[in-house]
């Protein structure tokens, strides 16, 4: 909003409600929410601005329509720049940062887990025990592996790899994203290419 000292605050308060809206619109929107962001637009903002424009010293309100165009590029441009941003932190989680914990993890027990098999193993039918398969289901590129009883390295693997995705999809929350880049004037960030 045009900084001037004749702004009221309950006409600031009202612009930053606005902006606030706008932009819980634009990020419902790319969350595929597209009902929820088109009740906001078409509901809440219009009176929102009609309220703030009554309330802008006349001096100020031929001014108010560039004011909210420039803000509402500004806000969109701010959650495209998010949404890539929260993309690039999604994929460095799956492809790199959470395997190498889980690989870390997996590591330490891993060697317990197979002594352990194996000492139950030779307890039973060898034999039994090597045409037994389990089909675990699990989200992921590969889809479902076929993944021998006894292979239990691989078991742990699989596991790993269809939680991957999930847990970056909770650590990476487009709304906490927007927010910090927000909070820190943070203009775009990463190219459109």
């Amino acid at each position: 909003m045009i900084a001037s000292s004749k702004v009221t605050d309950q006409a600031q308060e009202r612009w930053d409600l606005i902006v606030e809206r706008f932009r819980t619109a634009c990020i419902l929107h790319k969350k595929s929410e597209s009902r929820d962001s088109r009740r906001i637009i078409k509901d809440e903002l219009p009176v929102l601005i009609k309220a703030w424009i009554q309330i802008l010293p006349a001096s100020l309100r031929n001014d108010a329509k560039a004011d909210l165009r420039d803000m509402f590029e500004r806000e969109q441009a701010l959650v495209d720049q998010s949404c890539k941003m929260q993309q690039v932190f999604k994929e460095t989680l799956v492809k790199k940062i959470i395997p190498e914990l889980e690989a870390k993890i997996a590591a330490k027990y891993r060697a317990l887990y197979v002594n352990q098999y194996e000492r139950k193993r030779e307890a039973i039918d060898s034999e039994a025990a090597a045409r037994s398969w389990i089909n675990p289901s699990f989200s992921g590129d590969s889809g479902r592996k076929r993944i021998e009883i006894g292979n239990i390295a691989g078991m742990i693997d699989a596991l790993q790899d269809g939680e991957a995705e999930e847990l970056a999809n909770t650590l990476v929350d487009l709304d906490d994203i927007v927010g910090t880049m927000n909070e820190q004037g943070m203009g775009p960030l990463l190219s459109d290419s």
